[in-house]
């Protein structure tokens, strides 16, 4: 097939391709089925023609006899078969000699009889008019051949016969065609009406406006499951834009606030000549709304990361009792500090395979977490065990405990459960987002458990081989 009607081919809307193939496959099916019951009609057809020739000869070849030293017919009364056929149709017997010689005949033909083979068997002869010949040998009592029996009959009944189906055929076959033609196009339109809906739908979304959706009513079957999944893959993208928003507006704020106190305390130093020791005030202050930034920004930064999967990832079997004591050295001092009481219940060689420097920053902000939210006079544990599936690890505090309402969504990036105790503390709302983020790239589990007044349970679960 040349390469241009191949492109043109490609470039036809699928529902015209479709009912191409069924118009294509319908004519081949009446094609094959016409041309199968034509040969087997005109085997019929010709065995009937074949079965009467060989019975009316064999009736005739009883009544041979010799007359006067020559063959001849004798009661040719008794020919029932041979009589019938002479009635309906151009048919005849004829006796012939050894070498050919017409001696007697029954009926009459108008077959041209020069060019019949004298040999036994079914010929069928005539240029335009066709004759179905059976010839059979006469025999003397010692079995040597002495003449010839030939039955003739016209093939025009057979002939006609053959021509009305031909005639049917081609007669039936493009009715059959424009009837498949036109339900293959009207079941392409149905089955494809969905895709049109969703193709629709796919070109009014728009970034600003994903809640438009197929809405699919019907059987869910391949087009059915299509639209299903469409809809399914629209959901968790307004999700995901939903989200990027809501973390895009969170970020703003978050960083407009440290920026306005900077802006606002660098404006103030700079209205009036001041004295060395208020300069070196004013920039104390700001090193704090700098640091702010510079831990916001670090948050954001892995956040980030961590949805492209670009994360850094270095894991490795560790002693995860060395790391948890370290972490446990360095928020001892933070909760003498915050006049707390630390109590570590960790057993020894405790093994999990993870990124050392990941589950660091895990621990330490849980710990700070929990330091910062504890009540002066209270209390900290932490607590690890070795379990079937790894490691599990418990920080407990006995801090003012938070509202169940509120558990669903505290690993939700900037969401804090009182926003006035996150701006005393420092909190931007992203610690325990974070801390989800690197126990989800360890394979394991987070969880926290709490009630109003009765402190808070942080659960961490880590597999020993990720």
């Amino acid at each position: 097939m040349p390469s241009f009607v191949k492109r043109n081919i490609r470039q036809m809307p699928i529902r015209v391709r479709l009912t191409l193939w069924y118009l294509l496959l319908a004519g081949l099916a009446v094609l094959l089925s016409g041309t199968y019951q034509y040969v087997q009609l005109r085997r019929s057809l010709f065995a009937s023609v074949d079965a009467s020739l060989e019975i009316s000869t064999s009736q005739a070849l009883s009544n041979v006899d010799m007359e006067n030293g020559h063959l001849a017919f004798q009661n040719t009364e008794n020919l029932p078969m041979a009589s019938r056929m002479m009635l309906q149709s151009d048919f005849a017997i004829r006796m012939l000699t050894s070498n050919g010689a017409v001696l007697d005949g029954l009926g009459t033909s108008k077959a041209d009889m020069t060019h019949v083979a004298l040999s036994p068997g079914y010929q069928t002869i005539g240029q335009q008019d066709h004759w179905r010949v059976y010839t059979q040998s006469i025999q003397a009592a010692d079995g040597q051949p002495i003449g010839w029996l030939q039955a003739i009959q016209s093939l025009e009944g057979v002939e006609e016969t053959l021509e009305n189906m031909r005639a049917q055929l081609m007669l039936i076959l493009p009715v059959i065609l424009l009837l498949t033609g036109m339900g293959g196009m009207f079941l392409a339109n149905r089955a494809l009406r969905p895709i049109d809906q969703i193709t629709k739908t796919a070109e009014e979304i728009g970034a600003g406006d994903l809640t438009r959706r197929i809405a699919y009513h019907g059987p869910q079957d391949e087009v059915g499951r299509l639209a299903h999944t469409f809809d399914i893959m629209l959901d968790r993208l307004q999700a995901t834009f939903d989200r990027e928003r809501r973390f895009s507006g969170d970020a703003a704020h978050e960083l407009r606030t440290p920026l306005t106190v900077l802006k606002g305390q660098i404006e103030v130093a700079l209205s009036r000549p001041r004295k060395l020791a208020e300069y070196k005030n004013t920039l104390q202050g700001l090193v704090s709304q700098v640091d702010r930034l510079i831990r916001l920004s670090n948050a954001l930064l892995f956040l980030s990361r961590s949805d492209q999967k670009r994360l850094s990832w270095q894991p490795s079997p560790l002693n995860l009792t060395e790391l948890l004591e370290i972490i446990v050295e360095q928020i001892l001092p933070l909760a003498d500090e915050h006049e707390l009481s630390f109590v570590s219940e960790i057993p020894a060689e405790l093994r999990v395979y993870g990124d050392t420097d990941h589950l660091i920053r895990l621990f330490l902000n849980l710990m700070d977490n929990a330091v910062k939210y504890t009540l002066p006079g209270g209390e900290i544990v932490l607590r690890a065990s070795q379990e079937p599936f790894g490691v599990q690890v418990v920080i407990q505090n006995t801090g003012e405990g938070i509202p169940p309402e509120h558990i669903p969504h505290l690993f939700e990036r900037f969401y804090r459960v009182e926003a006035d105790r996150s701006s005393q503390t420092g909190g931007s709302g992203l610690g325990l987002a974070i801390s989800r983020e690197i126990v989800c790239l360890h394979g394991g589990e987070i969880s926290i458990e709490s009630e109003s007044g009765l402190g808070v349970n942080i659960i961490i679960s880590l597999p020993v081989q990720n």
